[in-house]
């Protein structure tokens, strides 16, 4: 993990799940548990070189929840914050998108702010 310091140097992980994109004709798109997701940590050296933003990034859901694909749809122009973006998604736990009242394999937006505060 990286390291952070004790100050306001935080990450303001706003996980919003916007409406998902068709991967497959679903009844009900994939959703982020905001519980099930562990927030991550905003390293020092980040912040010294200035990057931070907002990222939007697209996951692929199995019908266990668990992510499959995942895809940077908009960018915070810096590569490492995009990077974590995806991984702090991947591990995060999803409910499964639905087709026909049964667990369908499904996208789902969600957005990260990386600020420091």
């Amino acid at each position: 993990m990286f390291a952070t310091t004790r100050f306001a140097t935080v990450l303001s992980a706003t996980l919003l799940c916007l409406s998902a994109t068709q991967a497959m004709a679903e009844d009900r798109p994939a959703r982020l548990e905001v519980a099930g997701c562990e927030k991550p940590e905003f390293p020092v050296r980040w912040q010294d070189d200035g990057e931070s933003g907002t990222v939007t990034i697209a996951y692929l859901v199995d019908t266990d929840g668990k992510v499959v694909q995942s895809k940077v749809l908009e960018s915070s122009g810096a590569v490492r914050v995009d990077r974590a973006s995806v991984r702090a998604g991947a591990r995060c736990k999803f409910e499964p998108g639905a087709k026909d009242g049964q667990a369908a394999l499904a996208w789902a937006k969600v957005k990260y702010a990386w600020v420091v505060e």
